[in-house]
């Protein structure tokens, strides 16, 4: 594995395949904490969905361990631009962030988002201005999670509506 930095006293690594393979069931577990969608390990080992290529997966994603256990996780790809509103650009996606219940409210997942932003300073797979963008669910208990990526500078530029929800898409570009 190949450690980049620490948060506290946890190593954050780079979440290559090989790592997300023997880790799958873990992350998957951690992913699934999330409301209202259903992660499996083979969702997690995804390297497409439909016809979007989740490029660049394993060189953008990072991992937080406790000694050899997976604790969060931020999981993002290059994805490509999309003839819509919530997609107009070229976009290094934030697909998934979570944190291990037993271990929130310490700020892993505000350091892990400030790691993954300046981890990640260029595409390596598809052309644009760098961009990063996020879906996540706009209901109330939600919130905070919104207004962690606005403290980071993310701006609402779009709704999408499902069956069983309404996620907001933010965007960030950098200076």
């Amino acid at each position: 594995m190949n450690k980049i930095n620490t948060i506290g006293k946890y190593d954050v690594y780079k979440l290559n395949k090989k790592t997300a393979i023997a880790h799958a069931k873990t992350i998957a577990r951690l992913a699934d904490s999330i409301p209202l969608v259903n992660y499996t390990e083979k969702k997690i080992l995804a390297e497409s969905k439909l016809s979007r290529i989740f490029h660049g997966k394993w060189e953008h994603s990072l991992v937080v361990f406790d000694q050899d256990k997976p604790i969060a996780v931020i999981i993002g790809y290059e994805r490509e631009k999309e003839n819509n509103d919530q997609y107009p650009q070229n976009s290094i996606y934030i697909s998934e962030l979570a944190v291990d219940e037993n271990y929130q409210r310490q700020g892993l997942a505000r350091e892990l988002v400030k790691m993954f932003l300046d981890f990640n300073k260029s595409f390596l797979h598809i052309d644009g201005d760098l961009q990063f963008s996020i879906q996540t669910n706009s209901a109330d208990w939600n919130q905070h999670v919104i207004n962690l990526y606005k403290s980071f500078g993310f701006k609402q530029i779009a709704a999408k509506k499902y069956d069983n929800r309404t996620d907001v898409v933010l965007k960030l570009k950098p200076n």
